[in-house]
């Protein structure tokens, strides 16, 4: 037994001294600071940017599911922002879209109001204010997301919606801030997140699609024939329960990247475009828990595209730093915003020519306003130049 004590006993000591444990990776600073906060409504979700008034100053709109309304916040160029101007929606606005639906020159907004299942189309009246047409839209049963774009050539901006019975729904703009009926394509699973682009480069635009659910998951694209029809790819594997979908060009090879977030499992995914009309995904990776949506662009101006992720239960903000190989950073860089952040903007909100990034709050029924000061580049080991193009 005592021998049993000694062996005991130098595992111990060899376990205390001789096994230091593995050391951890250094600490990146932060890329952003917290600026500026702006009251907004209650529950704000999601949030977009664009210059309404045309003054060259970004401005920014956010929803308020709680409040069935919208809040436009004038931007001033500095970084700072007028008080709201809070218009009235339906009930349970969740998401938005801005385009110049009346082809007057001002883009307009779109609400996309869950608990009516309908869309309002708000028109700039171009003195810094909104105007809801007479029009509203009913797409059908249970609408989950929207995104505009023009989908028949016809330079008239279009709306697409993910519905929750395996269709993506798409109305026709007239080009005078009116839609046709709306016509519905069949997926190959439950849609969730939806963007836009053209992933084959055959200058028409292009629908992907984030299937989640008890289905098939993963992402699938309607491939764009230009006058508002679409061919159904199959489904590419891109998370297991992918909620949010962003455009990045991850591997500098001028062709649209997609990476997904599955919340619930604390995942993103990326997949790489093989310029064939296919798509291959990588090893799902982590950037905080619970990403809710995810936003990309160059945060530190080295040529790669990063990813900035709303970590809704963890009050943060976490950017991954793209390898400029489809891979990214770890552990990202996290950045304390108010309770729990849902949507994200971005864009030089401050006139520095460096990209800022706007968060909505739902908790606080806040925006958060996170700038750049003194920026140097974080990246840890960067890619040397000569190497890269080697």
């Amino acid at each position: 037994m005592k021998k049993y004590n000694v062996l005991i006993l130098i595992l111990l000591v060899l376990v205390l001294f001789g096994c230091p444990p593995p050391k951890t990776q250094k600490k990146m600073p932060r890329i952003f600071l917290l600026s500026n906060t702006l009251e907004a409504g209650i529950e704000p979700s999601f949030i977009i940017t664009d210059d309404f008034n045309r003054n060259q100053m970004l401005d920014l709109v956010v929803v308020n599911s709680g409040g069935h309304s919208f809040s436009f916040f004038k931007g001033n160029g500095d970084g700072s922002f007028n008080e709201q101007l809070v218009y009235k929606t339906g009930r349970g606005p969740i998401c938005l879209a801005a385009e110049d639906y009346n082809k007057d020159g001002y883009k307009d907004i779109a609400v996309l109001n869950y608990e009516d299942q309908n869309v309002q189309i708000f028109l700039n009246t171009k003195l810094g204010s909104f105007k809801k047409t007479n029009q509203t839209l009913k797409p059908g049963k249970i609408p989950i997301n929207m995104i505009s774009g023009d989908f028949n050539n016809d330079g008239s901006p279009d709306i697409a919606i993910t519905m929750r019975f395996y269709q993506v729904v798409v109305l026709l703009g007239k080009g005078d801030g009116f839609f046709n009926e709306p016509v519905t394509f069949n997926v190959k699973g439950q849609p969730t997140g939806i963007v836009i682009g053209d992933y084959n480069k055959d200058d028409n635009m292009d629908i992907a699609v984030g299937l989640a659910g008890s289905g098939n998951t993963g992402v699938q694209i309607l491939w764009g024939k230009g006058d508002g029809k679409f061919d159904g790819s199959k489904v590419f594997k891109g998370g297991k329960q992918p909620l949010t979908v962003v455009n990045i060009d991850v591997n500098n090879d001028g062709y649209l990247d997609l990476v997904t977030s599955s919340n619930s499992l604390h995942a993103l995914t990326t997949l790489i475009n093989n310029k064939d009309k296919t798509f291959t995904s990588l090893r799902d990776f982590a950037s905080g828990n619970f990403p809710k949506f995810v936003v990309a662009a160059d945060f530190t101006g080295d040529g790669f595209e990063d990813i900035a992720v709303s970590n809704s239960t963890d009050d943060q903000i976490s950017i991954s730093l793209g390898k400029g190989d489809g891979t990214f950073t770890y552990p990202p860089i996290y950045h304390h915003v108010d309770e729990h952040p849902q949507g994200m903007a971005i864009g030089d909100f401050n006139g520095d020519g460096l990209i800022d990034i706007a968060t909505s709050c739902r908790d606080k029924n806040m925006v958060d306003i996170l700038t750049k000061k003194n920026m140097i580049n974080p990246k840890p080991n960067p890619i040397n130049q000569e190497t890269k193009a080697s």
